[in-house]
């Protein structure tokens, strides 16, 4: 079923810190491009239609419909979940997309030095992203290279595969 939605992109506090059975080494979980309109990523999520087990580890097809964007496309791997304001949430993991509720995370597993930017929203421009660690470095480009700074664009969603190329970073796979 396909129907649009909007999608955020903010740092998910698992990016940092924090680690549950879905998957230990969130680091890694980042976004990458595969062409210039198709990218791979990972995500919080929450879909009306679904239980947080019938996510866990499910992927989607998001096409994008608005901004700079629209008509892009990006399957993400639900890693966790959260508790949205709408039915129908996608949050993309996004190194440099803010710490959220989770303001110490980042600073205990990297330790200080480091410009995390606003709690809500993160750092702000490509640039911004040599502030951080080097290893969330490459996620944190993708948010201004391939997503061309879009803030919160709607989708279109729909369950696909998992690729290959998801779950051999994330250890997480279905079978159903």
């Amino acid at each position: 079923m396909v129907r649009p939605h909007t999608t955020g992109i903010v740092a998910l506090p698992p990016l940092c810190g924090l680690a549950t059975t879905l998957a230990l080494n969130r680091v890694n979980q980042h976004a990458f491009s595969v062409s210039d309109d198709l990218a791979y990523g990972f995500a919080a999520g929450k879909l009306a239609e679904m239980t947080n087990e019938e996510m866990a580890c499910t992927c989607f097809k998001l096409t994008f419909t608005s901004s700079a964007i629209a008509g892009k496309q990006m399957v993400v791997q639900i890693t966790n979940t959260g508790v949205y304001s709408d039915d129908h949430h996608f949050d993309l993991a996004m190194p440099g997309g803010g710490v959220g509720d989770f303001t110490t995370g980042c600073t205990s597993e990297f330790g200080s030095g480091y410009t995390w930017g606003k709690t809500y929203g993160g750092i702000s421009s490509l640039s911004d992203c040599e502030n951080l660690p080097e290893i969330l470095q490459e996620g944190c480009k993708f948010r201004f290279n391939w997503l061309q700074g879009a803030d919160n664009p709607t989708v279109k969603y729909e369950q696909v595969v998992c690729p290959s190329e998801l779950t051999s970073i994330s250890g997480c796979t279905r079978n159903d």
